[in-house]
């Protein structure tokens, strides 16, 4: 009998420490859990910021190339007025002719530099997001549970290549 009240006395002791420690584990639990749920909304946070930044970049590439556009256009149709309204002399057309030819090969040339930008950022936000989908992947988020669904970016029309940001080709 003293025998069957110690054992008794020791696996009561036993699930004590058992239950103890199982505690312990649960609260460690709960705290990864909290700590995993945390950086998951940081990390769709930032996944936000950098989309809203890169979508915004784009816009402002896109207005300012359209602006140009204009500006190229109106100043073609100005000189082009002026030169039907003025009897200059051929030499001087053709000096003129050549300085706007040099204007517009500068503007051209800006335009393919905002161009050649635009892709360039499109390409790397795209980039991005693949990065953070493998990245969920990898911490078994299913891509499905974003609270949004992330844009794909394309730079009007441009196929983008699949090697890194810096890589895209410059256009010709």
């Amino acid at each position: 009998m003293k025998i069957q009240q110690a054992r008794l006395t020791s696996l009561t002791s036993e699930l004590q420490d058992v239950k103890w420690e199982r505690e312990l584990l649960e609260q460690s639990h709960k705290k990864a859990q909290l700590e995993r749920d945390e950086l998951y909304h940081k990390f769709l946070e930032a996944i936000q910021e950098v989309q809203q930044k890169c979508s915004f970049k784009n816009l402002l590439l896109e207005k300012k190339l359209a602006s140009l556009a204009d500006i190229l256009e109106k100043r073609e149709s100005q000189l082009n007025e002026v030169l039907s309204l003025t009897k200059v002399d051929p030499t001087s057309i053709c000096m003129v002719t050549r300085k706007l030819e040099d204007v517009l090969d500068s503007k051209n040339s800006a335009i393919r530099d905002l161009q050649y930008e635009l892709a360039r950022t499109c390409k790397a936000h795209n980039d991005l997001l693949r990065t953070c989908e493998k990245k969920l992947s990898q911490f078994g988020i299913p891509k499905d549970s974003l609270e949004f669904k992330p844009l794909e970016n394309t730079a009007r029309g441009q196929s983008l290549g699949a090697g890194p940001a810096g890589l895209v080709s410059n256009p010709t």
